[in-house]
């Protein structure tokens, strides 16, 4: 009986975390209007979270992975995922 509230539990903190997320706490990345080729990002370590689940030393780098992947990657929160 332990065993299932506490996995109750998890799944509760689980899909409350999920909830928050998808409340609007994301964020576009602020892109430069000229990120249609690669650029050279600058090396300040300044990290944030991706949507999909990385780290990226800072914002350019996300953007330049968007430009890559050609996906819709958001940031999640300022610092390491």
């Amino acid at each position: 009986m332990t065993g299932r509230a506490v996995l109750l539990g998890l799944l509760f903190l689980c899909v409350i975390t999920d909830a928050a997320v998808k409340s609007g706490l994301m964020r576009k990345p602020a892109c430069p209007p000229d990120m249609e080729e690669i650029v050279a990002c600058p090396m300040n370590f300044a990290p944030v979270c991706g949507s999909d689940g990385n780290t990226y030393g800072n914002e350019c780098t996300l953007c330049a992975q968007r430009q890559l992947t050609k996906m819709d990657i958001l940031v999640v929160k300022e610092g390491s995922c």
